[in-house]
C-alpha cells in the first residue's frame, strides 16, 4: 500500500447559508438597585455584564451566526442606545455591557422599550434588504417595580400590536434576590411578555439569565444555537 495520498486541508464548521434575519435587542436596567448582590459573588449589573458577553460570544461562534444581529437598550429614568443594531458576527463581545454605566437613577422601562421599539421599526422597514424573513425579539431585564408601570403596559402593547407586532416578540426577565421577592414588578413583566409563561422567567444569577436569554432567541428564531 502507497504511503503518498493527498493531504487535504482541516476545514472548520461551515457556516450555513443565511435563511432570516432576525434581531435581538437587550433592554437593560441600569439603576441604582442593579448594584445589588447577585449569587455568585457579583453584582447584578456584573451578573448582566457577564450574560450578555457570553451569549454575544456564543453567537459569534455559531453555525447560524449570519442570521443573527443585536442591539443593546439601558435604562434608569431615562434610556439611551448603548450598541446600536450590528451583525453577530461583528459585534464586540469583549466590550463592557454593565447596564449601570452611565445610569444609577430609578426605572422607568418604558423608556428603554420605546428605543427598542425605534430599533425594531428600523430593522423592519429595510427588510427587503437582503431578500429573507426579518424578526424581532426585544429582551427586557429589570430588578425592581417601574415608576409607571401603567405607560410600560402601553408601550409593549404599541409595540405587540402594531403594524409590525406579527414580528415582534417580547420576552422579560426579573432579576431578583433570594427571600426578596416583588410580585407587582414580576406581574409587570408577564403582562408585557408575548407569552406570560414561556416569555417570562426570574432569575438569579449570570448563567441563568444567560441560557433565559439564549433559549428565548431559539424558540423565536426556530434554531438551536
Amino acid at each position: 500500500m502507497s504511503d503518498n495520498f493527498e493531504q487535504f486541508p482541516e476545514i472548520g464548521p461551515i457556516d450555513t447559508p443565511k435563511q432570516f434575519h432576525q434581531l435581538g435587542i437587550f433592554v437593560l436596567d441600569g439603576s441604582g438597585s442593579m448594584a445589588g448582590q447577585a449569587q455568585g459573588g457579583v453584582t447584578k449589573a456584573d451578573a448582566v455584564n457577564i450574560a450578555v458577553r457570553d451569549l454575544l460570544t456564543r453567537f459569534k461562534v455559531s453555525r447560524v451566526k449570519q442570521n443573527f444581529s443585536f442591539s443593546v437598550v439601558t435604562f434608569d429614568t431615562s434610556a439611551r442606545l448603548r450598541t446600536p443594531i450590528t451583525e453577530a458576527s461583528a459585534i464586540d463581545d469583549n466590550d463592557d455591557y454593565n447596564p449601570m454605566n452611565g445610569h444609577g437613577g430609578g426605572t422607568n422601562i418604558f423608556e428603554g422599550l420605546k428605543i427598542a421599539e425605534q430599533q425594531a421599526n428600523d430593522f423592519l422597514n429595510q427588510a427587503d434588504a437582503d431578500g429573507v424573513p426579518h424578526s424581532v425579539i426585544i429582551l427586557v431585564m429589570t430588578d425592581g417595580a417601574c415608576f409607571n408601570p401603567g405607560l410600560t403596559v402601553q408601550t409593549a402593547e404599541n409595540i405587540k400590536n402594531g403594524p409590525s407586532g406579527g414580528k415582534v416578540t417580547v420576552c422579560s426577565t426579573f432579576f431578583g434576590q433570594v427571600g426578596n421577592s416583588d410580585e407587582g414588578a414580576k406581574n409587570l413583566l408577564r403582562n408585557i411578555a408575548t407569552d406570560r409563561v414561556m416569555g417570562f422567567k426570574e432569575v438569579y444569577d449570570a448563567e441563568t439569565l444567560r441560557t433565559f436569554f439564549e433559549k428565548s432567541i431559539s424558540s423565536a428564531s426556530g434554531v438551536t444555537i
